[in-house]
């Protein structure tokens, strides 16, 4: 008949969660933040000081679930992690 018929053995599983994320706040500055996430990954780290500037800090995986980030001088605000 030619004609031609395609199968695929694939599988898709979606996840309705997305990629996880977490937001941590330091209320009191402080030159170093122990933050636990939970994410079980290694995830990007943002840090924005309570004026909501972008501040740069040493960051240091502890694990996959805690990370260490060290400032210069001491600073409260949020760290963004995906």
């Amino acid at each position: 008949n030619n004609k031609d018929y395609f199968i695929s053995l694939l599988q898709y599983a979606s996840s309705s969660t997305g990629d996880k994320n977490f937001v941590f706040s330091q209320d009191v500055a402080s030159a170093t933040w122990v933050v636990t996430h939970n994410l079980n990954k290694y995830p990007s780290v943002s840090v924005v000081n309570s004026s909501t500037e972008i501040v740069y800090g040493d960051v240091v995986y502890d694990s996959l679930n805690q990370v260490t980030i060290t400032f210069a001088d001491p600073t409260n605000g949020q760290a963004f992690f995906n």
